[in-house]
């Protein structure tokens, strides 16, 4: 493990595939080498698997995967883009903003899209691909209120297990290892030694390597960085400001007549990709009260009523997949499927547009949560199987973050729920969003971009500030959540640092 490479990159998931395929794409000469820290199947023998906070609880289990392919292994494969105000300092949320823009992504954003065969401009131009305007109203919206946003679900799944095998086709240079552990970095200035664990040999070991980039997520990267000497007094904020997107169904309505509206929930654009709309606040109306750019979806229900079990439910459903590929049957969950009407007639719906005609809606809310300090990833003095220490996660939720659903029920009830004729299901006992909430496996933020190192870890270009050739790349450098999956954003951020390791 100690030969000589030009890049070494840590992690398989979508953002270490787009990187590494940009790069080679430029250099194809390159040797590069790629470190997964599982195997082939979803990895559940180590405790890099097993990520639970102390404080609010995630609620999904993995929450992230170890293995080959990385979280594309449990991505449900939906794209969209941060918004343009996501890039921007809001004067009301400490620690917001990023020292690039939007537009400095827009050319990346828009190479994911031809990518998965549709085109960037379906997000801010919809009507060109679809009777937009007929289809969004079909339900009544106060278009003076609430604006919109666009989601892509191409029905193509990217999964990196696989694309990194089509690039050790074309390039001779690609160098892929399971089994390795990233556990430090080692030297100054420049870093001279990536230390490494073979779980094969169960033999610690070095990698030497021109540059280094980490894409190990947002709770595993601050465990390198911290198990590495120097770094915590270099990086005084690494670990912190963890964030993900609180999510989960909190209001439920009851139109007078049946509704469909298929653009809400899942429309074909073409052959090949679906796309839904989630609604938001305008922003001249979320600036007034004071709250971040957080999204909600009208989605058809079949059962009246607060179900915290299909609650639970659903949120096994979405880690499933985890199952599956260690070949387990989830006998469970499909017991559970089979006894919950709602659930299987959502699934139907989402995935065929059957069963679209609806008279009850529940409003599922995907909300951005502000950066905090105290939400965080910390070093503990206690040894994982590796010879780390560990880390613990303490994902906190704050009130300002609880308020971002609650405050809104007054605009809810009369701009969009009485016009449609309709009335709430559930009584107040029920709008508990803290209890309600889970995490949607976005964990961002630890290892966040900065101007400088008082606030940050990684520059614009996301290396590491202080260090020459070591660079961060997949959620944890995100400064600000926004509202969307992350996933499209991290591909992004990964071609546009595969192009500048290009120039350097």
């Amino acid at each position: 493990m100690s030969d000589d490479f030009d890049l070494c990159v840590c992690g398989s998931g979508p953002s270490a595939l787009f990187l590494v395929k940009q790069f080679l794409e430029k250099n194809p000469k390159s040797k590069v080498l790629v470190i997964e820290a599982g195997f082939t199947q979803i990895d559940y023998s180590t405790s890099l698997s097993f990520r639970h906070s102390m404080e609010q609880p995630f609620k999904l289990t993995p929450s992230i995967n170890i293995g080959i392919g990385g979280t594309s292994q449990l991505w449900h494969n939906v794209l969209a883009p941060l918004d343009d105000e996501d890039f921007q300092v809001k004067s009301w949320i400490p620690n917001s903003g990023w020292p690039i823009s939007k537009a400095d992504l827009n050319p990346f954003y828009s190479q994911i899209c031809d990518y998965f065969g549709f085109s960037f401009e379906v997000f801010d131009n919809p009507e060109k691909f679809l009777d937009f305007d007929k289809e969004f109203r079909r339900i009544l919206v106060d278009q003076d209120v609430f604006d919109y946003k666009i989601f892509v679900h191409p029905k193509r799944y990217l999964r990196s297990d696989v694309g990194f095998k089509d690039l050790a086709d074309v390039y001779r240079g690609l160098n892929f290892r399971h089994g390795i552990v990233a556990l430090s970095l080692e030297g100054k200035g420049p870093i001279k030694n990536l230390n490494v664990f073979n779980r094969d040999t169960n033999k610690k070991g070095v990698i030497h390597a021109r540059k280094i980039v980490l894409c190990c997520g947002a709770l595993n990267n601050p465990e390198i960085l911290l198990n590495s000497d120097g770094i915590q007094n270099r990086l005084p904020v690494v670990g912190k400001f963890l964030m993900d997107h609180p999510m989960g169904n909190i209001y439920q309505y009851k139109y007078s007549q049946k509704k469909e509206a298929k653009i809400f929930s899942g429309i074909g654009l073409n052959k090949t990709t679906n796309m839904k709309v989630a609604l938001k606040l305008k922003k001249d109306l979320r600036e007034e009260r004071k709250l971040a750019n957080s999204v909600f979806y009208l989605r058809p229900s079949f059962s009246e009523g607060a179900n915290d079990k299909s609650e639970e439910l659903k949120n096994k459903l979405l880690t499933v997949r985890a199952k599956l590929k260690r070949f387990v049957f989830p006998y469970s969950e499909a017991a559970a499927l089979l006894g919950d009407f709602n659930i299987v007639s959502q699934i139907i719906q989402y995935k065929t547009g059957f069963l679209s005609a609806h008279k009850l809606t529940d409003i599922m809310f995907v909300t951005e949560q502000r950066p905090s300090e105290y939400s965080c990833v910390e070093l503990t003095e206690s040894l994982n199987e590796f010879g780390n220490k560990r880390t613990s996660v303490k994902w906190q939720v704050d009130d300002e973050d609880l308020r971002e659903v609650t405050s809104i029920i007054d605009v809810l009830d009369d701009k969009l729920m009485r016009p449609n004729d309709a009335v709430s299901t559930l009584a107040s006992t029920h709008l508990n969003w803290r209890d309600r909430l889970a995490s949607a496996a976005h964990h961002l933020g630890t290892v966040r971009m900065s101007d400088d190192s008082t606030n940050g870890c990684v520059d614009l270009n996301l290396k590491i500030h202080g260090i020459d050739n070591v660079y961060v790349c997949d959620g944890s450098v995100f400064p600000t959540s926004g509202n969307a999956n992350p996933t499209m954003t991290c591909m992004a951020l990964a071609i546009r640092l595969g192009d500048h390791l290009s120039n350097d």
